[in-house]
């Protein structure tokens, strides 16, 4: 189970830095953008923290719930 949660997470920051790549472009459409904060909102919604550092985004549980 966890090697799956894992694979999951690895995958959602793989989405993540290839939506930030496609936002950050200097054709990048609003909607691009829009994508992508909406993607970030939605971790955060689902009780996940992320950080982008040297071209990479880390996504980790929250430690405390903000609701």
């Amino acid at each position: 189970m966890k090697t799956e949660r894992n694979e999951q997470i690895e995958r959602i920051e793989k989405f993540l830095n290839e939506r930030w790549y496609i936002a950050n472009m200097p054709d990048a459409r609003p909607q691009d953008v829009s994508y992508y904060n909406g993607s970030l909102k939605a971790l955060e919604m689902a009780g996940y923290e992320w950080k982008r550092e040297d071209g990479e985004h880390t996504v980790r549980r929250a430690a405390t719930e903000k609701y």
